[in-house]
């Protein structure tokens, strides 16, 4: 079996599930389809090209001296190259966004709120909504990529793993009060209010637990089911219905090391 997220073929490695927890691997063979999804989409999110385009046009029009476009020119190349996370986080919202299986949509990019080059902004990495059969749902996730030799890798343990983050993610409710609220004053359309509002009735009339929690994992290594299996395993025995969990493992041709290096090839 196949699946294709717009241009990345995957083949699908493993697949399980037990009770609420599903998981899956893929292995991306190719890596001239995976560099293009880099420095494609990958890119794109990264980097906030929507915003960014349109943010730069408007500062060059403001610089009506010779003095100001020197400036000007000084000002955008000072901005520092991404960071191996930012870059996990992008492909987990580009892939999920891309695949033709279900309709996922982030309303704003986190790239937005980093007030410092090297800002990580608290919270899930992944804030969105999913469209299912009852209609939109939240998304929360969390984005982990390692090229640990150890299965399941150390990344999916621990305070700063991906299972607890996952299932605080799905009991805080001082978590959720922030999400929420950030959500909500990022939703600038009426479509994104309306989207919003379906969401969190189906969250508040749930008592908080219609949510699907999506974990996205990036490896350099071989595959094997064990890096996630009893991961997922773990959070659906922890968690209960309607709360939903799904944890992808995404097996790359190229190695977490020169992931920075391929996508500022492609600047």
């Amino acid at each position: 079996m196949r699946i294709s997220v717009a241009a990345l073929p995957a083949a699908l490695a493993y697949s399980g599930d037990e009770g609420i927890a599903k998981w899956e691997g893929y292995v991306v063979s190719s890596e001239a389809a995976f560099r293009a999804f880099l420095t494609g989409p990958v890119a794109d999110r990264a980097r906030d090209t929507e915003f960014g385009e349109s943010f730069e046009n408007e500062l060059r029009g403001l610089a009506t001296t010779g003095m100001g476009t020197r400036h000007l020119a000084d000002f955008l190349a000072s901005v520092g190259n991404e960071k191996g996370w930012e870059i996990g986080e992008a492909f987990a919202e580009s892939v999920l966004a891309q695949d033709g299986n279900r309709e996922v949509f982030w309303p704003w990019n986190h790239v937005r709120d980093r007030r410092t080059p090297a800002a990580s902004l608290p919270g899930a990495d992944l804030v969105g909504f999913c469209r299912d059969t009852q209609g939109y749902g939240l998304l929360f996730g969390e984005v982990k990529t390692s090229s640990d030799a150890r299965v399941p890798p150390q990344v999916m343990y621990g305070r700063s793993g991906m299972t607890w983050q996952l299932e605080t993610n799905a009991t805080n409710l001082a978590v959720h009060h922030s999400l929420l609220r950030w959500l909500r004053i990022r939703c600038g359309t009426p479509a994104l209010v309306a989207a919003y509002r379906e969401a969190v009735g189906r969250y508040i009339n749930s008592s908080g637990k219609d949510l699907l929690l999506v974990g996205v994992l990036l490896r350099d290594t071989d595959s094997n089911e064990m890096d996630v299996a009893s991961r997922a395993r773990h959070l659906g025995r922890r968690l209960a219905s309607p709360t939903r969990v799904e944890i992808q493992a995404w097996y790359i041709p190229v190695a977490i090391s020169d992931l920075l290096m391929v996508l500022g090839a492609g600047a």
